[in-house]
């Protein structure tokens, strides 16, 4: 901004100048207006950076620990699954043991039982061989 001034006897007129220097000061009051505002502006959302920084830390560090906490359960939860599949397993051992030699051992009362019965229709068939017998050598014996 240029202004050029009267001569006076003295040098520049005195009034213009003090008018000049009032306009210069109205524009840097405005701009020191500006400043104030711009430099509020920028502390402001500074500010208000920092505010949301510190926030998503502290929300990043609340999901980890949450994360964490539910991790350890899932964990805790895995132990306790395989510690039951291990149980039932011997369980379902025990029982497949238990069940086996039941098993067994009916088979083998059924074989003795089937022994038995064949013993006696052995014995049976021995008997009516013998009396068949009997009857024949008393046939030859009689004729």
């Amino acid at each position: 901004m240029t202004k050029s001034f009267k001569l006076s006897k003295r040098g520049y007129a005195p009034k213009e100048v003090q008018d000049y220097i009032n306009e210069l000061e109205a524009v840097i009051d405005q701009y020191k207006s500006k400043e104030q505002y711009i430099s509020t502006a920028l502390v402001d959302s500074h500010m208000a950076s920092m505010n949301i920084l510190e926030e998503a830390e502290i929300h990043a560090f609340e999901i980890e620990k949450d994360a964490l906490v539910e991790l350890e359960q899932f964990k805790e939860g895995l132990n306790l699954t395989k510690k039951r599949l291990i149980s039932f397993k011997n369980d379902y051992d025990t029982f497949v043991g238990n069940f086996q030699s039941s098993l067994e051992t009916i088979e083998l009362h059924e074989a003795a039982c089937s022994l038995d019965t064949l013993e006696k229709d052995l014995n049976k068939y021995m008997k009516k061989t013998n009396v068949v017998k009997k009857k024949k050598k008393r046939k030859k014996k009689s004729t």
